[in-house]
């Protein structure tokens, strides 16, 4: 494949500047570089000698020509480096979809990809870890707490680098097969001045924590990439987590892993899990889409924002039969303001798309992407109607009720599996400083109780329940939010959203209880259709999908369906019964 290399030369006088390869290939030997662009705000768009235009450089990146030509870094290498190498003239000889598409192409078949973390780091705590990672027979959980206790007294740690949070660097970081971290801040140890109460410790190591499972949550992408899994060997993770992180090498064929991807790999759900940002949105679907094989950018792409094109790219999976089938968790029928039902019933049953996400979690909250599924598994059955509706009771005294509901319908485990990493459900947050805070950590606590005890150890989980869950006393006082906190929270538990997701779908859809003969389930349905449509052309309907996107509510009309809304995912035996009176 095409593309552009360049390396930096110098010339007599010591001033650096950079040379193009006239023709180049994926086939050359060259270095690709990683990093992260930096904040719009601190970005300095600056001329560098041989790269027409200007470039925009980050803070610690000023002097980029320095740093590239360092030996541990390029030197006299060619490389391939985006501020240098994506050509986005209208008459650029390479078109700027190609370019796109080779991207993955270019990560996989380089010789290293350098990652350059501009941020500050520990040196001291840095040190003692990379000593200590050299013991073969480390105590990992040992390991971990000693991190995390640095973490109380210190900022500056590798996973804290925005390199772990921006988009474009997840899809880069697991098509390397071989990867080398450079850090180009490394500062002597940061102790906080002044000394911190017990309740801010704890909150702050929290932060670490997440950002820690960030880390982590790449690294379990990348080893899903390349077809290893943690469960054939232990320990994989954290033998790569110290590998990157602070042995700073990684070398994929060594963990006798595959050029990826591996046909199990879900480039959708991995991306959605990671909760990365990226400051154009429309790079949601850029960054995330050529990874999946029959996906074609539009020839208009930079033209296009995110919603156009995520419609094109849901679109392409859903026309015809691809190795990934598109699942909506969010029905567009369900989010409609009006009870006009021009649009075919496929239509009313594709994913309903957010508009300006804020990170690649809430860009595809509304659906995933399933490789495991034949076409079979999307075709509907009738399953009950007419059916009926019962109001839902969201006060504390109706909370128990509530709660005993949820479990003896709903797949707990499922659920749980599904929830967002970025939502409230997940139970990350430490800080539960607010009252919608406290109340999310509360509901998680009451409606989670299940997955949390058979997935944590007992011991583990007794110790956590005296450290940082919620004051009872005080939640005895918060009434004016308990009901709206408790439907956001339901919210993002039936549909695996964000919390910016729930609100926008609490404006057009509400909860209601379907009874049916298995029990009643906890449904969100279309408000305007509740108020309008004639109870008795409502109907229930399914997939083989069910364990994804729950049951499915429907009108009935003249000749089709409209979907208006979605069920929880109810327990396995729901199936039989769905089995024994489907049509």
């Amino acid at each position: 494949m095409e593309i552009y290399l360049v390396r930096v030369r110098e010339r007599p006088d010591k001033t650096l500047w950079i040379e193009r390869k006239p023709r180049a290939t994926t086939n050359d030997s060259y270095i690709a570089i990683s990093h992260v662009w930096g904040e719009p705000e601190t970005i300095k768009k600056t001329h560098i000698d041989g790269v027409p235009g200007t470039v925009p450089l980050s803070p610690g990146k000023r002097d980029i020509l320095s740093i590239l030509q360092r030996q541990d870094i390029c030197g006299d290498n060619w490389f391939w480096m985006d501020l240098f190498c994506i050509d986005q003239n209208p008459d650029a000889a390479i078109s700027i979809s190609d370019q796109l598409m080779t991207i993955p192409h270019i990560y996989k078949s380089s010789q290293c990809v350098k990652i350059l973390l501009e941020s500050p780091v520990c040196s001291s705590w840095h040190a003692k870890a990379s000593s200590i990672s050299e013991n073969p027979d480390m105590d990992m959980d040992l390991f971990n707490e000693e991190e995390l206790r640095h973490c109380r007294k210190c900022p500056n740690m590798v996973f804290h680098d925005p390199w772990f949070k921006r988009l474009w660097t997840r899809q880069e970081g697991p098509y390397a097969m071989k990867m080398q971290v450079v850090l180009l801040n490394p500062i002597s140890c940061a102790r906080y001045a002044a000394s911190i109460s017990d309740s801010q410790k704890y909150v702050t190591e929290g932060d670490s924590i997440q950002k820690r499972g960030i880390a982590e949550s790449f690294l379990a992408d990348k080893l899903a990439y390349h077809g290893l899994l943690e469960e054939e060997e232990k320990g994989l993770s954290f033998r790569l987590y110290l590998d990157l992180l602070y042995r700073h090498r990684v070398a994929i064929d060594e963990y006798h892993g595959e050029v990826g991807p591996h046909p199990s790999y879900s480039p959708i759900k991995e991306a959605w899990k990671s909760g990365r940002i990226t400051t154009k949105p429309r790079d949601y679907v850029l960054a995330v889409f050529p990874d999946i094989n029959g996906y074609r950018p539009p020839p208009n792409v930079r033209r296009l924002k995110f919603h156009d094109l995520l419609s094109d790219a849901l679109q392409q999976f859903m026309t015809r039969s691809q190795q990934v089938y598109i699942l909506a968790k969010v029905p567009r029928g369900m989010m409609m303001a009006t009870t006009v039902m021009a649009s075919p019933f496929t239509d009313s049953a594709s994913p309903w798309i957010p508009e300006d996400p804020a990170n690649i979690s809430e860009a595809f909250d509304t659906f995933s992407g399933d490789n495991s599924l034949g076409q079979g598994d999307t075709k509907f059955y009738l399953v009950s109607h007419p059916i009926t509706f019962e109001p839902v009771n969201f006060s504390r005294e109706a909370l128990p009720d509530l709660i005993n509901l949820w479990e003896s319908t709903a797949n707990t485990i499922r659920h749980a599996v599904l929830v967002s990493p970025s939502g409230p459900c997940a139970g990350g947050s430490r800080d539960v400083r607010t009252d919608e805070g406290l109340l999310h950590r509360y509901f998680v606590h009451q409606f989670m109780r299940h997955p949390i005890a058979e997935y944590s150890p007992k011991a583990e989980f007794e110790a956590a329940i005296p450290i940082g869950i919620v004051n009872i006393d005080r939640l005895s006082v918060i009434n004016p939010v308990f009901s709206h906190e408790l439907k956001r929270f339901l919210v993002c538990l039936v549909c695996g959203t964000t919390l910016r997701t729930a609100d926008v779908l609490l404006d057009v859809v509400d909860f209601r209880l379907i009874p049916t003969a298995y029990g009643r389930l906890c449904a969100l349905v279309n408000k305007a259709f509740l108020s309008s449509a004639k109870p008795e052309d409502f109907v229930l309907v399914t997939t083989m999908s069910w364990m994804h996107q729950g049951l499915l509510v429907a009108v009935r009309t003249s000749d089709s369906y409209h979907i208006v809304g979605r069920t929880l995912i109810p327990t396995a035996r729901f199936w039989d019964y769905v089995q024994a009176n489907s049509e």
